[in-house]
C-alpha cells in the first residue's frame, strides 16, 4: 500500500463485500502462507506480537507467522500502560508522539485512599517521569497488527491453534542428537482443516487460554486471598465535576480508588469502538506509512481531522471496574444490587463507600452493552502462573505464562518484559551452530524459567499483597506507598531512557529490586494474615517504623533524587509536606490542557494532538 492510496481497504471491501474481517486483515500479509515458518506464535495480543516485532527487529532473516482465532481485534482489559510500554514503542516501533493521534495521553498514577465513612480521603501519585498511552485494546491490537505485516512478519486472524506435545524426547533420537524439535502446530481451520505446521519454534501467547502450556500442567495458586475483577465502560456526565478532595481528579493519570477490600481502577481512554473495520485499517496505514517515510509526527493531522479523513468515529469514555480480594463476605441476598453477579459485585462496593457512590453518581453514566451483549464483566481468581513456561523448542509469554493482578498493570508492561527476554533468548538459540543448538536450548529454558515462574510473577505477587495491605488504613497507605516507589527507583534519571533495555527485563516495574522485596517481606510479617481484620495500633506503628527507616535510608542513598518533582505530596527528601498539591518545577514531561477542546498533551508538543489546537 502506498502512502498516496488513502482508501486502500475500503476500496478492497467495496469491491468485494464478500470479504470477511479476518480475510481483509490477512489480505495486508506481505508474503504466502507456510508450512515451515521458522517460528509460530499462538496469539495476537499485544504481547504475542511484541515478541514477534522484537525478533524481528533483531533477527530479519527469520520467517514469523502469528496466528489470532479472532477474527479481528477486539476490546479486551487491559488499556492502561506505564513507561515500560512506551519505551519499547519508543525503539522497536516508532517514537510515541505518533501515537497520541490514536491514543490517549497518560502521565503518572493517582492513588486515593478512602474510609468506609466516606471522611478520609488520602492521596498518593507519582508522575513526570515518562509518558505512555490510555488503549483502546482494539486499535493498539490492530495497530501492532499492521506495523508487524509491514516489516514482515504475518498475523493470520481467525485461525484456530493447537499444539501437539511429544512424550518422548526427540533430541535423544540419533537422527536430532545436535537438534531440539518444536511443539507441533495444528491449525484446526486454515487454510483448511488440520493443516499441519513445522515451526523451528512456537511461542505460546495465547493467553488465559494457555493454548500450549496447559498441556504441561494446571495453573498454580498462590496460598492465601486471591482477587476477583467487576467492570463496565461508561461515559463523563455532561457538567459532572469531582469532589475538591479527589485531588486532581481530571488529570490524565491512571486513578485507583483504593478502600480495604482492594481497588478500583478509572482509565479514560479514546474509543474508536464505532469505526469500521477497513475504515480504521486506512487510517492506521496511513499513519505507518507518514512514519515510515519520514514525516515528523507534528505534521500528521489531527485525531478529528483522521476521523473525518477515513469516516473513523471516535470518542472518550471510561473504563471502572473493581479488582477485590476474595476473601471478602458478601451479604447473602445481593438482588437489591441489580441482575447478575457482575452488575451486583460492582454496585455492591460502588455503594458500600460514600465518596464512591458520590463520584459515580455525580460523574459518570454507565453505557450498556458498549462492547456487545454484556455490559458487566468478570474475572475470578486472577492471579495465578503456568507451572512449565518453556521446553524444548518453546517459551510461554504474557499471560500464558501467568498474571497477578491489574494493579500496576503488569499484564502488558511487566509482561514486555517477557516478551524480550523470550525474543532475545530465540535469537540466541538460531545464532548458534547446529553443534550447539540443542545445547544452548536447554540453557535458554533454564533462564526463561527462572526468570518467569520462580522470578516476576512470585514477586509481582508478593507486591500486590504489600499495596493491598496499604488500603487497609489510609495511615499505613501514607507511608508505605512512597516507599515502593524509592525501593523501585533507584536513580531516577538514569532509570528513564528513551527505549526498553535488558535491564529494564530485570527491573519488572520495579519489584526486581531485591531490597523491595526484602523490605515488604518484613511489612507482610507484621500485617498478614489480614482476613477481615482491622489493624492494630501496634501494627501501625512497627510498619510507620520501618518506613521512616527506609525512607531515610534512601534519601542518604540517593540524595541527588529531587522527588518532589515527581510527587505531589512530598518533598525532595520524601517527607509529606501538608498543604502541598503539587510537583516541584523542572520534572522531566508533564500534560498539559487544550484551552479549546479540553484535551490533554504532553508539555513539548507545539499543537493538541487530538484537535489540532
Amino acid at each position: 500500500m502506498t502512502i498516496d492510496n488513502l482508501h486502500h481497504f475500503t476500496q478492497l471491501r467495496a469491491a468485494h463485500p464478500e470479504l470477511t474481517d479476518s480475510m481483509l486483515l490477512n489480505s495486508n500479509n506481505s508474503s504466502k502462507f507456510s508450512t515451515k515458518p521458522d517460528v509460530v506464535v499462538a496469539g495476537a495480543g499485544i504481547i504475542g506480537l511484541c515478541y514477534a516485532i522484537q525478533l524481528k527487529n533483531i533477527s530479519p532473516h527469520l520467517n514469523i507467522a502469528v496466528y489470532e482465532k479472532s477474527r479481528a481485534p477486539v476490546q479486551k482489559i487491559g488499556e492502561s500502560t506505564l513507561s515500560s510500554f512506551s519505551r519499547f514503542t519508543n525503539g522497536a516501533v516508532m517514537p510515541h508522539d505518533y501515537f497520541f493521534r490514536l491514543f490517549g495521553l497518560k502521565d503518572g498514577l493517582q492513588f486515593y485512599c478512602i474510609d468506609r465513612e466516606g471522611v478520609e480521603v488520602t492521596s498518593e501519585d507519582i508522575g513526570g517521569l515518562d509518558l505512555s498511552f490510555q488503549l483502546d485494546r482494539r486499535m493498539s491490537e490492530l495497530f501492532f497488527t499492521m506495523w508487524a505485516q509491514s516489516i514482515g512478519i504475518n498475523v493470520y486472524y481467525g485461525v484456530e491453534v493447537d499444539f501437539e506435545v511429544s512424550d518422548k524426547d526427540q533430541g535423544s533420537s540419533p537422527e536430532n542428537t545436535h537438534h531440539f524439535a518444536a511443539p507441533q502446530v495444528k491449525l484446526k481451520n486454515f487454510p483448511t482443516g488440520g493443516t499441519e505446521v513445522d515451526a523451528k519454534l512456537v511461542c505460546d501467547a495465547s493467553g488465559f487460554s494457555r493454548k500450549l502450556t496447559s498441556k504441561f500442567g494446571n495453573k498454580e495458586t498462590f496460598e492465601g486471598w486471591n482477587c476477583d475483577a467487576y467492570w463496565a465502560y461508561f461515559k463523563r456526565k455532561e457538567g459532572g465535576k469531582a469532589e475538591d478532595r479527589l485531588d486532581h481528579w481530571d488529570y490524565p493519570a491512571t486513578k485507583h480508588m483504593c478502600f480495604p477490600e482492594g481497588w478500583g481502577w478509572f482509565i479514560k481512554l479514546i474509543s474508536w469502538h464505532h469505526a469500521p473495520l477497513a475504515n480504521i485499517m486506512d487510517l492506521v496505514a496511513y499513519i505507518i506509512n507518514k512514519a515510515k517515510n519520514g514525516v515528523a509526527a507534528e505534521e500528521i493531522p489531527s485525531t478529528k481531522a483522521l476521523s473525518a479523513m477515513f469516516d473513523c468515529p471516535f470518542e472518550f469514555i471510561t473504563s471502572i471496574g473493581w479488582a477485590v480480594r476474595n476473601d471478602h463476605k458478601f451479604p447473602e441476598n445481593l438482588d437489591e444490587y441489580g441482575d447478575g453477579e457482575g452488575e451486583r459485585k460492582f454496585n455492591y462496593f460502588k455503594r458500600r463507600y460514600p465518596t464512591l457512590n458520590k463520584l459515580m453518581n455525580g460523574v459518570y453514566e454507565l453505557l450498556p452493552k458498549y462492547y456487545g451483549k454484556q455490559t458487566y464483566f468478570v474475572r475470578k481468581s486472577m492471579a495465578y502462573r503456568s507451572p512449565v513456561v518453556a521446553g524444548e523448542g518453546w517459551f510461554a509469554i504474557g499471560n500464558s505464562a501467568g498474571f497477578t493482578n491489574p494493579l500496576i498493570s503488569p499484564g502488558i508492561n511487566a509482561g514486555i518484559g517477557t516478551a524480550v527476554l523470550a525474543a532475545n533468548l530465540t535469537k540466541e538459540i538460531f545464532d548458534q551452530p547446529p553443534e550447539k543448538a540443542r545445547a544452548v536450548m536447554q540453557k535458554c529454558i533454564t533462564t526463561y524459567q527462572t526468570y518467569s515462574h520462580d522470578f516476576m510473577i512470585p514477586r509481582l505477587h508478593q507486591m500486590n499483597h504489600y499495596w493491598y495491605n496499604s488500603f487497609r488504613d489510609h495511615r499505613l497507605f501514607e507511608v508505605m506507598v512512597p516507599c515502593f516507589w524509592t525501593l523501585g527507583i533507584d536513580d531516577i534519571d538514569a532509570q528513564y531512557v528513551d527505549e526498553f533495555t535488558e535491564e529494564d527485563v530485570n527491573w519488572v516495574i520495579g519489584v526486581g529490586h531485591d531490597k523491595f522485596v526484602d523490605f515488604s517481606g518484613k511489612v507482610l510479617e507484621i500485617l498478614e494474615p489480614s482476613d477481615g481484620l482491622t489493624v492494630s495500633k501496634d501494627e501501625k506503628e512497627r510498619v510507620v517504623a520501618l518506613t521512616r527507616q527506609c525512607m531515610n535510608d534512601r534519601s542518604q542513598l540517593f540524595p541527588g533524587n529531587e522527588w518532589g518533582k515527581y510527587l505531589r505530596k512530598h518533598d525532595s527528601k520524601l517527607q509529606r509536606i501538608s498543604g502541598k498539591h503539587e510537583r516541584d518545577a523542572g520534572g522531566r514531561c508533564f500534560g498539559v490542557q487544550c484551552t479549546l477542546c479540553k484535551c490533554w498533551m504532553h508539555n513539548d508538543m507545539k499543537a493538541c494532538p487530538v484537535c489540532g489546537a
